[in-house]
């Protein structure tokens, strides 16, 4: 199974701890707006890779979460204090919509 996760923050990087330690994807890419960012996240839990199920782990783009079984997002506007999670969702729902490629609708229909 190849599962995608958009967003390489403290929420994507758990979720792709939590897939890599269950075994629950052969191949995962981790998509952030900061490439340098996504490549840090793999690279560090391609270092306790070893002692789980194989997995191929990778940084990439937009174009590579074509063919994924699973996208995961898990970007979105970080919480300011005081702000409630709720109040924070339309805004990130923004953001999102305005970094992401008109081109990955095409994840959508298959």
């Amino acid at each position: 199974m190849k599962i995608g996760i958009v967003g390489a923050g403290r929420v994507g990087a758990a979720c792709a701890l939590s897939l890599v330690t269950r075994g629950s994807a052969r191949e995962i890419v981790i998509v952030d707006r900061t490439r340098a960012r996504a490549k840090a996240v793999a690279a560090d839990l391609r270092y306790g890779a070893p002692l789980c199920p194989e997995v191929a782990l990778r940084d990439g783009d937009y174009a590579e979460l074509a063919g994924a079984d699973l996208v995961m997002l898990t970007a979105g506007v970080n919480e300011r204090s005081g702000g409630a999670t709720t109040a924070a969702t339309p805004k990130g729902a923004s953001s999102f919509s305005k970094r992401t490629p008109a081109s990955t609708a095409t994840w959508f229909r298959r």
